[in-house]
């Protein structure tokens, strides 16, 4: 029916005057095809397929390896950028240029850049270790040292190590193998002796240094293991010290005529390197494609809190009545309530409990408490003002009278 209409072969023609020959030798060579195909297929031709089946494996296995090199060997690069261009600390100018922290363990009054806080913080549970007559603060202030002043991976490591032993006693009470680590063991160097407050905890629990012949060796020496149960549990739940930035408080106060500006950032915070531009460009390929990607709101909501990450401190100033700056540092990840509260500590009394609302440079009330200050843009600097219920009178001080002294021209 395809081929059109019938036709005898003794004819020349077809009976609408279209030559028949190219329906013939379609049909012939449509037939040769079907013999050819049920015909055993030769030895030759066999071996041939064989080999290009051969090499268009190898083939595809040559282009699956270049494609797995040039998937690696993009972090590989990046990894030798980042050795050859250490990655710049963006400051806050001199504004910032030394973030204070603080900790309540060792008092709010005590403030210091970060790493001097953390050896101060390691001195003082060192002294509780070494002067406490109970066995379970010094178990206690062990795992605080444990947790607050080393990485990640070393914590973890000395931690589970430190299980091992105290388990093994545990379980075996009467094999005295287990109640003896000797001290030049390579995995005791590394994973505890290395952790800060890791051979603390041992000799809060009981393990005391003895020399056998020419090794020296921690011993358990305690009658009792009873205790260790309650020194695992701390040590498996234990925490970092908590450690806070501190406000770095300053009171401003304007000239007749001057007008409040936020923080002026140095021209360096702005300046990017090439490593860095680059960056910036990978990040914005990667924003347009997760754009052009259905994506859940959870994911979504990642991708901000990430982009919130950019900066780590800002400094807000908010403006009191009576030409006043507050100054203050804060963390970026902190919520807006951290701000109203720092303010009202630093008012007069008076007015520490009336009503107030935050508006920002253009005029905007900011009432969202629970937000954090990079979700409301309030990152790396930010000018606010604050309306009272009610005006003070002109002679009334807003500033509680301690900080009275702090007051100093603004520049």
């Amino acid at each position: 029916m395809r081929s059109g209409e019938g036709v005898r072969l003794g004819e020349p023609s077809s009976s609408s005057g279209a030559p028949a020959v190219p329906n013939r030798d379609a049909a012939a060579a449509a037939a040769l095809r079907r013999m050819e195909k049920n015909q055993p297929e030769k030895p030759e031709d066999a071996s041939r397929r064989r080999i290009q089946m051969i090499a268009k494996r190898e083939l595809e296995e040559d282009q699956r390896r270049k494609l797995e090199e040039l998937t690696v060997s993009e972090p590989r690069e990046r990894a030798a950028r980042t050795e050859q261009e250490p990655e710049k600390e963006l400051e806050h100018s001199s504004a910032i240029s030394k973030v204070m922290y603080t900790s309540e363990l060792i008092g709010e009054d005590h403030v210091a850049l970060k790493v001097d806080l953390l050896k101060d913080i390691e001195h003082f549970l060192l002294e509780q270790v070494r002067t406490s007559e109970d066995d379970s603060d010094k178990v206690i202030a062990a795992v605080l040292m444990l947790y607050s002043l080393n990485v990640t991976n070393k914590k973890q490591l000395a931690i589970d190590t430190i299980c091992k032993y105290c388990q093994n006693i545990l379980e075996n009470p009467e094999e005295d193998k287990f109640k003896k680590i000797r001290l030049s063991n390579k995995a005791f160097q590394d994973r505890v002796n290395s952790a800060i407050g890791g051979r603390s905890f041992l000799e809060a629990v009981g393990f005391t240094e003895q020399t056998e012949g020419d090794e020296q060796f921690l011993v358990f020496t305690r009658e009792s293991d009873t205790h260790l149960v309650e020194a695992l549990d701390a040590l498996r739940n234990g925490e970092a010290v908590p450690i806070k930035v501190a406000r770095n408080m300053e009171l401003l106060k304007l000239k007749q005529g001057q007008k409040p500006k936020a923080p002026k950032l140095a021209d360096e915070f702005y300046n990017l390197s090439a490593a860095e531009l680059k960056s910036e460009q990978r990040a914005k390929e990667q924003q347009v494609e997760k754009m052009l990607t259905l994506r859940t709101k959870e994911m979504r909501q990642k991708d901000e809190q990430l982009t919130s990450y950019r900066y780590k401190y800002t400094l807000i100033r908010i403006r009191l009545p009576g030409n006043i700056l507050l100054q203050g540092v804060f963390g970026c990840q902190e919520p807006f309530s951290a701000v109203r509260g720092f303010v009202a500590g630093a008012l007069n009394p008076n007015f520490a409990a009336a009503e107030f609302n935050f508006h920002d440079g253009i005029g905007q009330v900011v009432d969202d408490e629970s937000a954090t200050l990079a979700q409301l843009s309030l990152a790396p600097a930010a000018l606010l003002h604050i309306v009272l219920a009610e005006n003070p009178a002109d002679d009334e001080l807003i500033v509680a009278d301690e900080y009275v002294s702090m007051i100093q021209e603004l520049e």
